[in-house]
């Protein structure tokens, strides 16, 4: 069943995606040969805090505590997570996207994009490029066995890849890896729908909510248990990913020490690595002040 829902998500995503894919990467070729890539952030970060922040109705949770500790840890944030940082007075100095249509504009409109760099994929809609203010790194999205995006991998080699596997926290936890960050601190990951709450608040979620997700998607929604044992709707992409991790967290290893934290305290990815609350990680690993952005302006002179 699982193998089944996994084919069934890609072979949607290279139907629905082929064609924009090609035209997009066609549109950004010179601002991709023009800036880094993801390549030049390898080994950047190690040994430094990374917290991972998604944009789950739990982030609601504990988004405060994150505000004190911004200058102790790198803080890397999916596009949807951007506003409600900041509207926590939050400035993550990465921000990642995956999704290669317009509509993600949403998340990065009207407010500021300074202090901050992009990390996106060299299929993304050239209207984010446009409209992005700050800096941007650029990947290849690592999947061998769709032809296009191998295609665009191997003539683009030096961006260097990353692996999606579903949704935009794939691809933060697999550029927090592969820095070397440890320990590696999840957030708002909840990949499911508790109390149908789709989004934390500040967010930009459109028209989109848990009535229009019954509407539109319904034969997307599956169940899967949380870390309560409770069984939460969610749909098939967020699934995947849920499995996705569970492969990274036991099958990725690097020279240097990793340890995964879930602090999300809800949702659905539970095994794997370790649950503890995000107060209790604060204090455990986020004690000195760190110059992240120095060392990502080093990284990508």
């Amino acid at each position: 069943m699982v193998n089944e829902r996994v084919d069934e998500v890609k072979s949607a995503t290279v139907l629905r995606f082929n064609d924009l894919w090609k035209r997009n990467v066609q549109a950004n070729l010179p601002k991709i040969a023009a800036s880094p890539g993801v390549q030049n952030l390898k080994n950047k970060f190690k040994k430094l805090p990374t917290i991972v922040v998604g944009a789950g109705p739990s982030l609601d949770k504990n988004i405060q505590h994150l505000a004190r500790i911004q200058e102790k840890a790198l803080i890397i944030a999916a596009d949807a997570a951007l506003k409600p940082l900041l509207s926590h007075g939050i400035k993550p100095p990465l921000v990642v996207c995956l999704d290669p249509q317009e509509d993600i504009a949403k998340f990065f409109t009207g407010v500021s994009h300074e202090g901050m760099t992009l990390i996106a994929p060299t299929i993304v809609h050239p209207r984010i490029l446009d409209i992005w203010g700050g800096g941007v790194v650029f990947f290849n999205k690592y999947a061998p066995d769709i032809p296009l995006l191998t295609e665009i991998q191997n003539a683009l080699p030096k961006v260097g890849v990353l692996t999606p596997g579903g949704t935009v926290l794939s691809i933060a936890y697999d550029l927090a890896f592969q820095s070397g960050a440890d320990p590696i601190i999840f957030v708002g990951q909840d990949l499911s729908y508790e109390n149908k709450t789709i989004y934390a608040r500040g967010g930009e979620t459109g028209n989109q909510n848990w009535e229009t997700i019954c509407r539109d998607q319904s034969e997307n929604i599956v169940y899967e248990t949380d870390i309560r044992g409770q069984k939460l709707p969610t749909l098939k992409s967020m699934s995947v990913t849920k499995q996705w991790f569970h492969w990274a967290f036991t099958n990725w290893k690097r020279n240097a020490r990793l340890t995964v934290y879930n602090c999300s305290e809800g949702g659905i990815l539970t095994d794997h690595c370790q649950w503890i609350s995000l107060q209790e990680a604060i204090y455990k690993y986020c004690v000195k002040k760190v110059n992240a952005n120095l060392r990502l302006k080093k990284a990508l002179k």
